[in-house]
């Protein structure tokens, strides 16, 4: 899941599923970053120009379109499922939604970002999730949220570099996500609702170290064994990212997450795929 595969795509689209599919996937969430397409003419032309990439669909309304129309092409492979979305940064909650673009997608997922006041925690976790409660109550769709925990463990690493402390100094109470009593809050919150909470690629790197795979145990473990969902993703951006193994099993196991965490969007969103079928035959019989 969690393929990006709009404007910061490196290939075409068929070669990058075809990576995806290589390196064993089976199911795909292929999206964008939804915010790019408010760039103005000027700055995408710039955009591209750093970033060294092709340049695959215009901005606006016609770009998002033209996008979600391509992404639905994917649904023709034989060889994979994908389902098409948005990842939207999480301060679109709090500053307005674009509702119409919102629209187009089968699943969205809120991008938690490191660059917040304070290092992504239980607290504002908790905060999201009850923003995102009412906003599947307009666009009722599965919603993710998008790598909370290296979130933080990024933006504790890049504070503590700041502050000139070495990362062999953070303690597993630095990495700690959650605070006492917030893990049982937000597993009452999502009992019954449509809301992932995404562990990232990024974990693999984070479990060989002993402090923050301490840290992660603490903090997903408890969640697991309560029943909340989650998606195990990829978030492949660039080439090196989608060449490299994938191996969720390794520390999906210690944390507790199996497939019947993972596997309930999966059998939601197809579900999902098939009312909407029967609705659209209803509305337009042959």
């Amino acid at each position: 899941m969690h393929l990006h595969a709009g404007m910061e795509r490196p290939v075409s689209l068929d070669e990058w599923v075809d990576l995806a599919v290589t390196d064993g996937r089976k199911v795909l969430i292929v999206l964008d970053h939804r915010e790019l397409y408010d760039m103005t003419a000027e700055e995408y032309a710039a955009w591209l120009d750093k970033e060294g990439l092709p340049k695959w669909y215009p901005v606006g309304r016609e770009g998002k379109g033209a996008l979600m129309a391509d992404l639905a092409r994917v649904n023709d492979r034989n060889d994979v499922v994908a389902f098409r979305g948005w990842e939207i940064w999480e301060g679109e909650l709090d500053e307005g939604l674009d509702r119409e673009g919102m629209s187009l997608a089968e699943v969205i997922g809120w991008h938690i970002s490191p660059n917040s006041d304070v290092p992504p925690c239980g607290a504002t976790l908790l905060k999201r999730v009850r923003q995102i409660i009412e906003v599947q109550k307009e666009v009722p769709v599965p919603m993710i949220v998008f790598h909370p925990f290296s979130m933080r463990f990024e933006r504790v690493q890049r504070d503590a570099k700041q502050q000139g402390k070495a990362p062999s100094e953070l303690s597993v109470k630095d990495y700690r996500f959650f605070q006492p009593g917030e893990q049982d809050e937000l597993v009452r919150l999502l009992e019954g609702r449509s809301i992932y909470i995404e562990i990232s690629r990024s974990t693999d790197r984070c479990w060989d170290n002993p402090v923050l795979r301490e840290a992660l145990l603490a903090d997903i473990k408890p969640l697991a064994d309560a029943g909340v969902q989650f998606t195990v993703s990829t978030d492949n951006h660039g080439l090196a990212n989608a060449k490299s193994p994938f191996d969720p099993k390794r520390y999906c196991d210690g944390l507790g997450v199996t497939p019947q965490n993972t596997n309930t969007i999966v059998r939601e969103l197809l579900a999902l795929r098939a009312k909407r079928a029967v609705s659209s035959h209803q509305a337009h019989p042959k």
